[in-house]
């Protein structure tokens, strides 16, 4: 049996961990795949060379309570309309 282990599996984990060490010393965070898309902006800003994939980006910073866009909130459907439990006696 051959198994493939590709270089970009742990960067989910690694997001994941960093996003929550961020937040635990009050840092807001922001996952941004926008920054994959845009990669020549994001390569120019933060100087990464050609030969280097931009897998992911994350957005630190102190979160701005007061801006508007901040207290959006989006209409989502009840969560009993979406979701099934089996096996799990009320």
């Amino acid at each position: 049996m051959r198994v493939i282990i590709r270089l970009t599996a742990p960067t989910g984990a690694m997001t994941y961990g960093l996003v929550l060490a961020a937040w635990s010393k009050g840092l807001g965070t922001v996952i941004n795949g926008q920054g994959i898309m845009q990669s020549p902006v994001v390569r120019e800003a933060a100087n990464i060379p050609e030969d280097q994939v931009i897998l992911t980006c994350v957005a630190l910073g102190w979160s701005d309570k007061e801006f508007v866009a901040n207290s959006v909130v989006s209409r989502r459907r009840p969560i009993e309309n979406v979701t099934r439990y089996l096996g799990f006696e009320e």
